[in-house]
């Protein structure tokens, strides 16, 4: 059977990208025996591309030859998603329904990378550590995963990311939860510049700018003492004035030779019983031995970490005990477990790493970051001897213990625990039941 019309469309393919402009020549041989009028449309673009052809109807006599140039515009915002389009060249009679033939042409349309990350807030002011939270958004046409990080030019600032990266489908975006620390300066405020990265290999990735300003250990403690200061003056005051006061009287009354005959026996008598009570009077009084809250050391907290119940935690289960809980996963095993959990068998209930699938991931380890510095901690595990404790210390120092204690001495001379990751010794999964530490005052 002869085809009524013939259709060659130049180029055969095309390699684009969003917001590209693309040409195609369409020739139409007319095969019939009668005058045919002939449009082509342009099947299968992505969303929100626009076509325009010249000339719009192509009116060929049989045997006849005519190119129609069609002019494809790809959209900008929001781009296309990336991949290959098939698209088909119809093209079809203006009268004749049954009359029509088309070309498939692939179009290639280009991954384009579009990422930006914002801190907010930009500048946190506090002591030890600090939080941010973290908005990526991927503006690009392919989905992406985002790795986190976030360094400091001094390296003195230790970083931990709330997942530690993101998968972002094109036009999304997502957030993030920073947490900074760094040791204390002794004596002037410290500004440290951060730069958060959201990345991946091979991919350009997105730079943000945030600032940690800490207020030094020294002015608190100059601040404390200023206070006491001025509250020992105070109460040094209130004792001193009355006793001067009865001083000056009595001294006047003994000076004054002209009194009366009559006040002066009344003087004498009211006088000679007065000075004992009133030294008597401030040592038994309660309000001259208050008592000193800053001497009461901090108590220690025992938690049971499986009470929450069975299910994943959210890593702020524990932030009114002081800390936080989550999984630490290493690179290119488990990497999605990011939670810990409350999973309960045959032995009972214990918190490990969380998974959908219970017989995986298990041995993810558990990352705890106290808010605000631990003085001594123990640490009480299903299995003895099945796991091992990686402790970071605020002075930046870091130890290793298979007995999941630390002792009080220890941590304070190094300005206390900051962060704590149990790793399993053997195949058997990260399970801890309590933790028992504290804080550091």
């Amino acid at each position: 059977m002869i085809l009524p019309l013939r259709v060659t469309v130049a180029p055969e393919r095309a390699d684009a990208a969003p917001g590209d402009n693309l040409s195609f020549d369409v020739t139409v041989r007319n095969a019939s025996d009668i005058v045919e009028h002939y449009g082509v449309e342009m099947l299968g673009l992505p969303d929100g591309a626009t076509v325009r052809t010249e000339p719009d109807t192509a009116k060929l006599r049989p045997a006849e030859t005519a190119t129609v140039s069609v002019r494809v515009a790809l959209p900008v915002h929001p781009p296309a998603p990336a991949g290959t389009y098939v698209v088909g060249v119809l093209v079809k009679s203006r009268f004749r329904d049954g009359v029509s033939r088309c070309v498939e042409v692939p179009v290639v349309l280009a991954a384009v990378e579009q990422i930006t990350v914002r801190a907010a807030p930009e500048v946190v002011t506090g002591g030890r550590a600090g939080r941010y939270t973290i908005e990526v958004a991927n503006g690009g046409n392919a989905p992406v995963r985002l790795y986190l990080a976030a360094t400091d030019p001094e390296r003195k600032v230790n970083t931990q990311f709330e997942p530690a990266w993101v998968d972002l489908a094109p036009g999304t975006s997502a957030q993030a939860l920073l947490t900074v620390k760094a040791s204390l300066p002794w004596n002037k405020e410290k500004r440290h510049q951060l730069s958060i990265t959201a990345d991946n290999p091979g991919l350009p990735g997105a730079t943000a700018t945030a600032a940690f300003v800490q207020h030094p250990r020294f002015a608190s403690k100059f601040a404390r003492v200023g206070g006491i200061t001025a509250a020992v003056a105070l109460l040094a005051a209130a004792i001193s004035v009355p006793a001067l006061v009865a001083v000056i009287g009595n001294s006047a009354a003994v000076r004054t030779p002209n009194a009366s005959p009559t006040v002066a026996p009344a003087q004498t008598s009211a006088a000679t019983p007065d000075p004992q009570p009133s030294i008597s009077e401030p040592a038994s009084s309660p309000a001259s031995s208050p008592t000193r809250h800053a001497d009461i050391a901090p108590v220690e907290r025992e938690i049971d970490l499986t009470a929450p119940g069975d299910g994943e935690l959210n890593h702020k289960e524990f932030s009114d005990q002081g800390f936080l809980i989550s999984a630490k996963p290493d690179p290119g095993e488990c990497e999605n477990v990011q939670s810990a959990a409350v999973v309960t068998d045959a032995t009972g209930s214990f918190v490990t790493s969380w998974t959908e699938d219970p017989a995986n991931c298990h041995t993810v380890p558990l990352f705890i970051d106290f808010l605000t510095p631990a003085g001594s901690l123990e640490i009480t595990p299903v299995t003895e001897g099945t796991l091992t404790m990686e402790v970071t210390y605020v002075d930046e120092s870091t130890s290793s213990t298979p007995t999941l204690k630390v002792s009080a001495k220890k941590a304070e001379n190094r300005d206390g625990i900051d962060s704590i990751l149990l790793r399993p010794t053997t195949t058997a999964p990260v399970a801890v039941t309590t933790i028992k530490f504290r804080p550091l005052g």
